[in-house]
């Protein structure tokens, strides 16, 4: 695999990224109207593409805003400055008020562009900033570090299919400036986001590991893109690397990795786990503010739970609404499917909408919405989370104008006989569990079969999926089409009875549930039980919050509403950790759900509708340093 032409360099320090192959030359040279000729060698420089002369008024708020919204544009970039003006064959000169703000911006020299191809200087000159040498502009890459431990490796384009992708052989994260992309549109509502792809979605060009090195090896670098990847490229999005999977997305925590080391999560003292498998995915959000939205894959909570953990804008789809094609699957016929995490709801927003392939529900209508409260799935939380809960719950009544509906789901299910004279859990006590490790293991097993047969050797699998697949393989037909029945009634049960779909109902309604622990869960801490013991708590057995949207297929929309703190027994004083809410809604209504609850959060000051990077979600008052 080769590396795009590429030149590296550092502007103050920070470290570039030139690619090459995007050369913009101008239809006849620069003129020089101001300071002197631009030297020979690389060098970086601004170009401001105008309809009109410059006025010093509009050029000071273009770099005022983009030293606010752009983080690979700096001040540094005006040592040379470049005006290609539409429909103009001549420009004596700038005019004093420019040349005393180029003066002021310490500018060496500022030169005139004249573009006689409109077209090509309507798609291919963009404002911002560049590197420059012999008449020739590149486009400026920023190089980010992955101090997290996120990524299996960044991506660029590649120079002849812009869907194509090579990874550059950077140290960091190659990204490019935020001014050359148009605003959002219903056509490209993802236009120069930033988003990276969890390692078990294909990329062409490159190898999709599944957290597996074996893996990668057996398949090499992937022929085409997954069908997700591509809406995501029609949408504007920029595809800026892969990031880490525990093997064959199996749920495992980060003592359980062995091919790739787990990310770091960096809430709280830095030291938390990074949640299942999906934790790349979370991290790059969580950690690095130069990435916007992250892909993830949840088969029973690896997208959700991950998002609870690090604070983030998340949303499980309905089942079948966005395409598998081209992702490793778990249990892609009855659990799988792809999920999205951000920072923002504006963001998570935008990502819905270019995920879906339609939204079977109609716009929920805030005079016919029904709020749903299972005060089963609340009794058992602590005061503590309660607390922050209740005033966001308080104020959706009042956004919707309803009350809540108070009901005991667990009850509700006895009373209708669903699972005849069993309660929910004892009904649904293995169900997930046979589901997806009867799957998983079956789904793996042709990787195994010709990993061998090429190789002449078994592939290292972690003791954690190899526990798992010696749980799938000894399950029987039976026992899976057994759980497959139990699974499709307590689907229709709750698509028919707590969750029907709006076309003919009176009301459209929303299922709020909790989502997250209220404790620290530290990386590094080994809990005195055996790897059978340890494995088998996070297969599925029993019956977990989580089980209620992954066993029908509704959307669940993940909140990050607060912080709450600990005591950390890594940095010995007080972290800070995210309280989330969850709403889930019917089969379908995904994109409705998550713009209504952007406009809700979007309702008050009081509410959150983006979270920060780092240790924290939201400012704190700094804690004292510990005594040693």
């Amino acid at each position: 695999m080769s590396a795009p032409t590429a030149y590296l360099t550092n502007v103050n320090g920070l470290p570039y990224y030139v690619p090459l192959a995007k050369t913009l030359t101008p239809s006849e040279p620069p003129r020089l109207l101001f300071g002197n000729n631009a030297s020979s060698s690389l060098g970086p420089a601004t170009l401001f593409v105008l309809s009109s002369p410059p006025n010093p008024e509009a050029l000071t708020a273009n770099v005022k805003s983009w030293l606010q919204t752009d983080d690979v544009f700096t001040t540094a970039f005006l040592a040379s400055v470049y005006f290609l003006i539409a429909n103009t064959s001549s420009l004596p000169s700038l005019g004093e008020g420019v040349e005393a703000l180029l003066s002021e911006w310490g500018t060496k020299s500022a030169h005139v562009l004249y573009e006689q191809d409109d077209q090509h200087h309507a798609t291919a000159w963009r404002s911002g900033p560049y590197f420059t040498s012999a008449d020739s502009l590149w486009p400026a890459w920023r190089i980010f570090p992955d101090l997290n431990s996120a990524f299996v490796f960044p991506v660029v384009p590649s120079e002849e299919n812009s869907r194509k992708f090579v990874i550059p052989g950077t140290a960091g994260v190659p990204v490019p400036s935020r001014c050359f992309f148009e605003p959002a549109s219903p056509k490209k509502p993802l236009s120069g986001m930033r988003v990276v792809i969890k390692d078990n979605i294909d990329m062409h060009g490159v190898t999709t590991s599944a957290g597996n090195r074996a893996y990668g090896e057996l398949y090499g670098a992937k022929a085409k893109n997954a069908d997700v990847v591509e809406r995501l490229l029609d949408a504007g999005a920029v595809i800026i690397g892969r990031v880490k999977t525990v093997q064959f997305a199996a749920g495992a925590n980060a003592k359980d990795w062995f091919d790739f080391q787990a990310p770091f999560n960096p809430r709280g003292e830095g030291y938390q786990d990074p949640g299942c498998s999906s934790a790349g995915s979370a991290t790059a959000v969580s950690a690095y503010d130069w990435v916007d939205i992250a892909l993830g894959t949840d088969t029973f909570g690896s997208v959700i739970g991950p998002a609870s953990e690090h604070g983030l804008f998340a949303l499980r789809p309905t089942i079948g609404s966005v395409s598998t094609a081209g992702v490793v699957p778990q249990s892609h016929r009855e659990l799988d499917t792809v999920g999205l995490l951000s920072r923002t709801v504006k963001a998570a927003t935008a990502a819905t909408r270019a995920l879906m392939s339609t939204d079977l529900t109609k716009r929920f209508c805030a005079a016919r919405t029904q709020l749903i409260f299972p005060v089963d799935f609340f009794d058992n939380w602590p005061e503590e989370y309660l607390r922050v809960v209740e005033p966001v719950i308080s104020k959706l009544e009042d956004f919707l104008k309803v009350k809540r509906t108070r009901i005991n789901i667990r009850a509700k299910f006895r009373e209708d006989g669903v699972g005849g004279s069993k309660s929910m859990e004892e009904y649904l006590d293995t169900t997930t569990a046979h589901i997806q490790l009867y799957d998983c293991y079956r789904n793996c097993l042709p990787f195994l079969k010709e990993y061998e047969a090429r190789f002449n050797k078994t592939p290292f699998a972690d003791p954690y999926i190899k526990y798992k697949w010696g749980l799938g393989k000894a399950l029987t037909d039976g026992q899976y089409q057994e759980a497959i029945t139990r699974r499709n009634v307590y689907r229709d049960w709750m698509l028919n009875t707590i969750l029907p779909q709006s076309y003919d109902s009176d009301f459209s309604k929303i299922l709020i549930m909790p989502n997250g622990y209220m404790d620290p869960f530290y990386r590094h801490e080994y809990d005195a039980r055996t790897l059978e013991e340890g494995a088998h708590r996070k297969q599925g057995f029993g019956f977990k919050d989580s089980f209620v949207t992954a066993l029908p297929g509704l959307p669940f929309f993940n909140v990050p509403i607060g912080q709450f703190p600990y005591e950390s027994s890594v940095s010995n004083r007080t972290e800070y950790l995210s309280t989330n809410i969850a709403f889930m809604g019917p089969r379908g209504s995904d994109y409705s759900l998550v713009q209504l609850l952007e406009e809700f959060l979007h309702s008050s000051p009081e509410l959150h509708s983006s979270v920060g990077t780092g240790s924290t979600l939201f400012a704190v008052k700094a804690a004292p340093t510990p005594s040693l």
